[in-house]
């Protein structure tokens, strides 16, 4: 640790001054800015600090990313995009314990990358986490009598990338593990740098990556497994997987000085840079006892 910067987070005000300036400058080039406008009209800005709100605003819904050939391109949403992620569907009881509609799609092309992904990236039928196990127990106790009655074959823990019926479990699951006003739609326009962990229909962890946030970096924004879940190995392959989906690239984040997750992070091989004075202290509401330091980590490759 004698090597980790200590850092104070910036001023909120100087947060929202650096955003205002990154819509005005979107507003002032509709087709999009690239990140070297935004170093170009703010050359003092740490680039850790800018990709910080880049990936605020992002994550918000205010802005899309898009890839050319000449890079990325950050550019405001229309109108009618934005009043789709404002009024993002909330999950209800009954999609919370039931899962989506629907069956997996055959097949989903990516806007980032245009490939098509399969509509599994992993069935796991294997694993069996302590709430599988009890949820078997459950279904055969009615059944307990019956000589002759014999259990389904068990349905596997299925990891895929995320589709837009996932968003509002997804959603859910951040409001109540991380703070309010998450909206993780803008991941439906990378896919391929995404997992949701699914047990039938019923969304039980995610990750999110965001893909070259900077040359050569991706970063992991939002990593989550059910509490009901965890000790499984869930949360292992989720990182193994956005891990692998950036090979040759630095892979880096941000998680709180309290959280458990810290020790997989190391184990994986991600090294501590920083440690961040008061980062989620404009996320975590005021009653939170969550940490509201952070340690950045990186990978590198």
């Amino acid at each position: 640790m004698a090597d980790v910067k200590v850092k104070k987070e910036s001023d909120p005000a100087d947060v929202a001054a650096i955003e205002t300036r990154i819509k005005e400058l979107c507003q002032q080039f509709p087709h999009g800015i690239t990140d070297q406008v935004i170093q170009n009209d703010m050359p003092h800005l740490e680039a850790q600090q800018r990709a910080m709100v880049l990936n605020k605003l992002l994550s918000l819904g205010h802005l899309d990313l898009l890839k050319n050939s000449s890079g990325l391109l950050y550019r405001m949403k229309d109108a009618q995009s934005a009043r789709r992620g404002l009024h993002q569907p909330s999950a209800s009881f009954w999609h919370r314990l039931m899962g989506s509609d629907g069956g997996l799609d055959p097949a989903i092309r990516s806007p980032y990358t245009s490939r098509s992904l399969k509509p599994f990236i992993r069935r796991d039928y294997e694993n069996r986490p302590l709430k599988m196990r009890l949820l078997a127990e459950i279904r055969a106790y009615p059944h307990r009598k019956d000589p002759s009655w014999a259990p389904e074959p068990e349905a596997p823990i299925d990891y895929c990338y995320v589709q837009p019926k996932h968003i509002p479990s997804v959603n859910a699951m951040c409001h109540d593990s991380f703070w309010p006003g998450v909206d993780l739609s803008e991941c439906l326009q990378y896919p391929d740098f995404s997992v949701v962990a699914l047990y039938k229909k019923v969304v039980i962890g995610f990750g999110v990556m965001v893909p070259d946030v900077k040359y050569n970096e991706a970063y992991i924004s939002f990593l989550l497994v059910h509490p009901d879940w965890r000790r499984a190995g869930i949360a292992t392959f989720m990182i193994y997987h956005l891990i692998q989906t950036c090979m040759g690239k630095d892979v880096t984040l941000h998680v709180s000085a309290s959280n458990a997750a810290m020790l997989l992070y190391q184990k994986f091989g991600f090294k501590t840079e920083e440690y961040i004075l008061d980062f989620y202290d404009k996320y975590y509401p005021a009653d939170s006892l969550e940490c509201r330091h952070a340690f950045y980590l990186r990978l590198r490759r």
